[in-house]
């Protein structure tokens, strides 16, 4: 019986390895803080992802994806920090890439970018629109 579990643990556990790493695709991903972006996730509150406070910047910076409700982690290889700091708080990022491993115990998902662009947090005072 012993045996059976273990045979069923390790095959288990080969499939998980050889699974094909999964393509991600977000288009105005929002930058924020891993606190705010759980948040966000689990109560709903989309607001609290371009109001999160600075602080949070300095822990963890992730990217919600909004129309899926899922959050990821950027894998530092081809986006810096900084980049991903000038869209905090107002700005967004799309990304392709592909999925590398996910964190069992979040399911928040690491990604090696292959192509990005960034659209950076608009400076105070830039809408001079008419009102």
């Amino acid at each position: 019986m012993k045996l059976l579990a273990l045979a069923a643990v390790l095959s288990a556990a080969a499939s998980a390895r050889a699974a094909p790493p999964e393509e991600v695709e977000v288009t105005a991903g929002v930058v924020t803080g891993l606190s705010c972006a759980i948040e966000a996730r689990e109560r709903g509150e989309l607001g609290r992802l371009n109001a999160c406070p600075p602080i949070e910047a300095t822990k963890e910076l992730v990217v919600f994806d909004v129309a899926e409700r899922r959050i990821y982690r950027i894998s530092p290889k081809k986006v810096g920090r900084w980049q991903l700091e000038s869209a905090f708080g107002g700005g967004s990022i799309d990304f392709t890439g592909r999925a590398v491993k996910t964190d069992p115990r979040t399911g928040i998902a690491t990604v090696d970018v292959n192509e990005f662009s960034i659209t950076r947090k608009p400076k105070a005072g830039a809408f001079k629109g008419c009102l």
